[in-house]
């Protein structure tokens, strides 16, 4: 509503009440005087005598007229829609709601009609905002919020909204009949946040969050309603003054900067949102006991509250004279309502998602950024989070395994005990998660260096002082290299902890067939999590064929079985039978709930499974389908969603389509670290993720600064040797050797990928994948030392150190790997490049080929690393002078670059840079001149300051190429 309107709506209440009492002749005096200039004025004030008149009464407030019962009657809109009124529903300032049903022809659908009050009808003011209401609905399409459905005027001439009907209970009655506890309130109201935060992301700002306007369905589900005046974030803010805005909020739970009618921002919804979270978790809302709107507003601008735990202790009188019982709220949840109740807009949460955040740390036993800065609450949630002690002895790893299998039974006994309290349950409920999470947090791979170096320190220290402590000293260091460490504790794990809890397991509870399967799946979840894959199948095989055989059937029961043994066999590389099982699984929960958990990780496994075995086409529909169905529903920082969106970073990634995994990816560091703080694992992970996606991109200094970061990190809290450091280590080094130029660059990277080899050797073994990597990356490295190489001889020696050095790995993936894997054959085309550069044509030839084939076969003919290699094989022949059989290779390159990569990508520029070198050497002078249009000209018209790396080569390429050319016509044209 524009300002004009509302100072015209107090003038026009101003003229009215003056001619109230005076008769037909003073009115017309009074309005000649008064509003003889304003036609639209005159009409208002006409229209406020008029309804004076009709109800023999003074002025009042929109919000004090009453709407006509109009149940049982007919409605008909100038559209071909009828509604038939029912009942009435509720009533507000400007219009009443009704119960209506649709009826066209053989359609009938119940809907809530709204509809302006009679004194509202000939309000511009309060039309405008009835036009607004239905403006802003039809731009919020989300299964949270209700829909409207139709919407425009009536057969006599009054405007209406049709909006989905939500047969449902307000949301603190629903939760307190259900009797649901802290944790499910907190899950419900974080549907209630994803439904605000859409309206947010839609600049819409709703003012009026209240129970009352939120109601859940018997499922569940819980819906916002009523945008009644709710505002657009991108209008011009304004401050209502006219009596009906003093009413266009619900005080108990309007801001203060409502109150003060200030401009409003989405921090006035992300307070109400905290008022209903209150009245959630303690019963009441802040302030529910004072009486009168004076006092209430002055101790909402005041902004003392009081914690909701102390509210809640209170058991004030409820409804029909009950006491109220007392509730427990912990002080992590009274930091979160406190804050998002602050005074101050700049000292609450800035948004919705920030508030879900803190929520979803507390539901994580994370410390909520509400109460950041106090270290002795930090430390203590660490110990809840980190109980495990990285070089611990198996007997404490055993006592805590022995403190799962007796919460585990007493929880059982408390299901089937009745008589036990409802707290106690969810005490050792809490006891349970804690202690699998606790299990859960074990690092086997630093653990195992842990092992493996203190081994190795208590041996040196036997030696040292000895005469021949040098030479041993080699010696224990070169035997460390081929001892894997995370062997050692994996299998020191699994022996003597997790087998010797399974054999009791089979002597303690074999009377109690139930609690043994849940016992002995929770024991296999250990073992999948340390890697003792084999074992974990065959302790899985055994849980499927109990729950199997138990009466009644526990569904959920053999589903979770059939996932964890689907998982388990996919990370033993048994890609067939997961596949199979992860099938099933999502076939027989297809009937669920789109969020029920089981049913995501049926799906979402399925995709994983068909990406690993190259489906990656396959993969991807069924991972878009699974996340375009989640996104509406789910919160993005929810821990199902982000390993979704990083099962589809990693299938782009396979497809080559860089860019649209980039736009996944980036949102995906953040997440991880507001869900699980800006150092954590998860968080690192996807920085890497992102690093390496990067430095496909040829981004290369942004690729180094992120690996960077996660370096510094990693060594600080794992150690320099911890092979996640070295990960990191290795795209650092990657980059440094992409970036390297000249011969001090070249230098520093060779030392620094000299260590890394040496350190991966050492601690993973030679043969390691990750080892063999490093090995691959100095092959780069030697090639291009070798083709900077002004000497010949010098050039030589490089060129056969690479070759040699990725002969070796060649075979060693033939060994290991077979000959159709996607790394032999990267392998064998790293070697024709190899090759070529040595002047080897012939068998750099046959390596290309037999490359392409194998690539073509196993990846698809539209992969972008069968591109690379035509690319390869047109350089090889061209290196060769077979400009002619240069020229196919490089122009199907360049088509399938061009059609998968785009005209403007690196990948595509250098195809057609060195075709038009090609075609330059054929004399094919139309063909060039295509070639130079579409694809060199316009990089070489690009700013070279504002260009990476990598495209800075490419742009200079380009200009050389086309400076050659022209050259060569020069000279051709000379007598």
């Amino acid at each position: 509503m524009s300002r004009h309107l509302t100072d015209r709506y107090l003038e026009a209440k101003r003229i009215a009440m003056l001619a109230a009492d005076l008769g037909a002749a003073g009115r017309e005096a009074l309005l000649q005087r008064e509003a003889a200039s304003d036609a639209e004025l005159a009409k208002e004030v006409h229209w406020m005598l008029a309804a004076m008149d009709a109800t023999h009464t003074a002025l009042l407030p929109v919000a004090e007229w009453i709407s006509p019962d109009l149940s049982g009657l007919d409605a008909r809109a100038t559209a071909p829609h009828q509604y038939r009124i029912i009942r009435r529903l509720g009533e507000g300032g400007m219009g009443s709601v009704y119960l209506a049903e649709r009826t066209d022809d053989e359609f009938v659908q119940q809907v809530a009609l709204k509809l302006l009050n009679p004194a509202a009808e000939g309000s511009p003011v309060l039309t405008e905002r009835f036009a607004q209401e239905r403006k802003l609905l039809a731009r919020l399409e989300h299964p949270g919020i209700a829909r409207l459905l139709d919407g425009g005027v009536l057969a006599d001439g009054r405007p209406f909204l049709a909006m989905e009907y939500v047969e449902g209970e307000r949301i603190d009655a629903w939760c307190d009949r259900h009797g649901i506890h802290l944790g499910a309130r907190i899950e419900l109201f974080l549907k209630v946040c994803a439904a605000v935060d859409f309206a947010h992301r839609n600049l819409i700002i709703h003012r009026d969050i209240k129970p009352a306007n939120i109601l859940v369905t018997e499922g569940g589900t819980p819906k916002l309603l009523d945008f009644g005046i709710a505002r657009i974030l991108d209008q011009d803010a304004e401050v209502e003054l006219t009596a009906t805005a003093q009413q266009v909020m619900t005080l108990a739970y309007a801001s203060p900067e409502q109150i003060e009618r200030l401009p409003l921002t989405t921090a006035a919804d992300v307070y109400s949102l905290g008022v209903v979270l209150y009245q959630l978790v303690a019963g009441e809302r802040p302030y529910q006991h004072l009486s009168t709107p004076h006092l209430l507003s002055n101790a909402i601008v005041g902004g003392h509250v009081v914690p909701p735990s102390r509210a809640a202790r209170a058991g004030r009188p409820g409804g029909a004279g009950e006491t109220r019982p007392a509730r427990r709220v912990p002080r992590d949840i009274d930091a979160i309502v406190l804050k998002a109740l602050r005074r101050q807009v700049d000292e609450r949460y800035s948004s919705v998602p920030l508030l879900v955040a803190d929520l979803r740390r507390f539901l994580n036993r994370r410390p909520v950024l509400a109460r950041r800065g106090r270290l002795l609450y930090r430390f203590r949630r660490y110990l809840q989070r980190n109980r495990w002690v990285l070089a611990a002895s198996s007997a404490v790893v055993l006592a805590v395994f022995a403190g799962l299998v007796s919460s585990l039974l007493a929880l059982h006994k408390a299901s089937v005990a009745r008589d036990l309290a409802e707290h106690r349950e969810q005490q050792l409920q809490r006891m349970v998660d804690f202690q699998r999470s606790t299990l859960d947090s074990v690092d086997i791979q630093a653990m195992g260096h842990a092992m493996a170096s203190a081994q190795l320190e208590q041996l040196r220290k036997q030696i040292d002082g000895s005469p021949d402590s040098v030479r041993l000293d080699a010696v224990l260091a070169k035997a460390s290299g081929t001892v894997g460490s995370t062997d050692m504790a994996r299998n020191a794990l699994d022996t003597f902890v997790v087998t010797h809890a399974l054999d009791s397991l089979d002597r303690e509870f074999s009377n109690s067939p139930a609690l043994a399967a849940d016992l002995r799946q929770s024991l296999a979840e250990v073992l999948v999590h340390i890697g003792s894959y084999g074992h974990a199948v065959s302790q899985l095989r055994a849980v499927l064929a109990e729950r199997m055989a138990q009466r009644p059937l526990s569904v959920d029961g053999l589903l979770s079985a059939r996932l964890t043994l689907a998982d388990a066999l996919y990370r033993d590389g048994d890609l067939d039978k997961a596949g199979d099982l992860f099938g099933r699984s999502a076939a027989d929960a297809s009937g669920r709930l789109p969020t029920d958990p089981l049913r995501i990780a049926a799906e979402a496994g399925q995709a994983r499974v068909l990406s690993a075995q190259g489906h990656l086409q396959q993969a991807r529909q069924l991972q878009q389908a699974l996340y375009e169905r989640l996104r509406l529903r789910l919160p993005p920082a929810n821990v199902a969603m982000m390993q979704l969106r990083g099962d589809l970073v990693m299938t782009l990634i396979g497809l080559g389509q860089r860019d649209e995994a980039i736009a996944l990816a980036e949102p995906l560091v953040a997440l991880n670290k507001s869900a699980f703080g800006p150092q954590s694992p998860q968080a690192l992970a996807s920085m890497i993720t992102l690093a390496r996606l990067q430095h496909y991109r040829n981004n290369y200094e942004k690729s180094l600064v992120l690996a960077r970061q996660v370096l510094a990190v990693r060594t600080k809290r794992l150690g320099s040797d911890h092979p996640d450091t070295l990960d990191a280590l290795h795209m650092v080094v990657t980059d440094q050797v992409y970036l390297a130029q000249d011969e001090a660059a070249f230098r520093q990277a060779d030392a620094a990928l000299a260590h890394l080899i040496a350190t991966r050797e050492r601690v993973l073994g030679v043969n390691h994948a990750d080892t063999i990597a490093s090995k691959t990356l100095l092959v780069r490295l030697l090639a291009k030392e070798g083709n900077a190489a002004t000497d010949p001889q010098a050039m030589h020696r490089y060129m056969a150190r690479a070759i040699a050095l990725e002969q070796a790995i060649l075979a060693s993936h033939q060994r290991v790997l077979g000959e159709d894997n996607p790394k032999t054959l990267m392998a064998h085309g790293s070697l024709a490049n190899l090759l070529s550069y040595d002047g080897q044509y012939a068998r750099a030839l046959a390596e290309a080929r037999l490359t392409l084939a194998g690539q073509t076969r196993v990846l698809g003919a539209d992969h972008p690393i069968v591109f690379a290699t035509d690319n390869l094989l047109g350089d090889i022949e061209a290196a060769a002078g077979h400009w002619a059989a240069a020229r196919d290779p490089y122009e199907k390159a360049l088509a399938g670059r061009d059609r998968v990569l785009g005209v403007a990508d690196a990948h595509t520029i250098e195809t057609a840079s060195r075709l038009y070198g090609v075609l330059s050497k054929l004399k094919d002078v139309a063909a060039a001149a295509a070639v130079r249009k579409h694809y060199l000209d316009p990089v070489i018209a690009m700013d070279p300051a504002k260009l990476n790396a990598g495209m800075r080569d490419v742009r200079q390429s380009s200009i050389d190429q086309v400076r050659s050319f022209q050259a060569s016509l020069v000279a051709r044209s000379l007598p």
